[in-house]
């Protein structure tokens, strides 16, 4: 997607440069989707869809046939599905363990051991000691697109990617939609929730325009499912508090794959700003003596609150308390909604999304 942001007359790939500038001249951080992006999902009626499953195929085929391909894989049901479904040119991953991968990524350890099993085409990017350098730039936030405040900066391998133009596209398999209901309808919702590897030609294979007709298949199975499942759910729905392998399952996903523990929203929000892997990979940096990169990565993270906080529904500050670190306070950006569509019985209806009054 050719996603970008606004502020003003200016326009940013990086979300947090165009924080920068928002906080400086007082305009909000606008998302912008291009229009025919936002147009492809028009005049499509699910009714005449046919099933997930062959939808998916049609579109692997076409990207396959059309464009030279790199999948982005972390052995996740999401991505694990589109390994099953077909064979790709190019599986690419990162890991991040210093000392011991398979506890610090232990997450991605079933797609790692399925590529080396399966003899399938790898490219693995290891991040390494040289990349936590980058702490010691203060301007790194306002530089590199995917950036992310995490301590370790993986964001450096989206960077990498984004320089790369090896592949035609990128395909990662993001995401479920974002739904939001309210007493009278429910509406679908582009945000920027997922914005990663900003400048390349990135596929989220389930929800982009490509082949538009397996979005639209996507929103309708997901809304269908809540519509018959959870008909008092109101406000933003998600997946997370569903029974959730039915729900992966109705929309096409590949679930005969070892079990994995699944996170509420709740459990998902708690440890959503420093979860179990960052936790690991601190005490890997403190475990090799490394304090004077924690202490980079909080100066890091001072100076990108100090010069963004005055923006307008820019960050939401939270304090995390880190072992041997103490209080830490991260920035959690505040998501900006790009698109809202209607559903209609017979198809979506764009919405201005400026005006978030309309979802009444």
């Amino acid at each position: 997607m050719k996603q970008y942001y606004r502020v003003g007359s200016k326009t940013f790939k990086n979300f947090w440069a165009g924080l920068r500038e928002s906080a400086q001249s007082g305009h909000f951080c606008e998302y912008i989707i291009p229009d025919d992006y936002k147009q492809s999902f028009l005049d499509i009626n699910p009714q005449k869809l046919s099933d997930n499953y062959t939808l998916m195929n049609q579109k692997a085929e076409y990207l396959l046939k059309n464009y030279k391909c790199r999948l982005h894989y972390s052995g996740g049901i999401d991505s694990h599905t589109l390994v099953t479904l077909k064979k790709w040119p190019m599986y690419y991953m990162y890991l991040r363990g210093l000392i011991d991968v398979r506890h610090v990524d232990e997450e991605y350890m079933f797609g790692y051991d399925y590529l080396i099993e399966n003899n399938l085409p790898n490219q693995i990017r290891y991040i390494t000691l040289d990349d936590y350098n980058v702490w010691k730039d203060l301007e790194a936030p306002f530089k590199y697109a995917d950036y992310y405040n995490g301590i370790s900066p993986t964001w450096l391998s989206g960077y990498a990617i984004s320089q790369d133009t090896t592949y035609d596209l990128e395909v990662t398999g993001y995401e479920k939609p974002l739904l939001y209901r309210t007493k009278s309808a429910y509406y679908w919702l582009l945000s920027n929730g997922f914005d990663t590897l900003s400048g390349t030609r990135r596929v989220d294979f389930f929800l982009d325009d490509y082949f538009p007709e397996l979005a639209v298949k996507q929103v309708y199975t997901y809304y269908n499912y809540f519509l018959e499942n959870y008909p008092n759910k109101f406000g933003f729905i998600t997946w997370k508090s569903t029974q959730q392998l039915t729900l992966l399952k109705n929309m096409g996903r590949d679930i005969n794959r070892p079990s994995q523990p699944f996170k509420s929203d709740k459990q998902y929000t708690n440890n959503s700003y420093i979860n179990y892997k960052q936790l690991r990979q601190i005490q890997e940096l403190q475990q090799l003596g490394r304090q004077d990169i924690l202490t980079d990565w909080i100066n890091c993270t001072k100076h990108l609150i100090e010069t963004i906080k005055s923006a307008p529904y820019g960050i939401d500050i939270v304090e995390v308390q880190i072992p041997e670190l103490g209080t830490v306070q991260i920035p959690k950006k505040i998501d900006r909604i790009g698109a809202i569509y209607k559903i209609l019985p017979n198809g979506l209806k764009l919405l201005d999304h400026t005006d978030i009054n309309l979802l009444t």
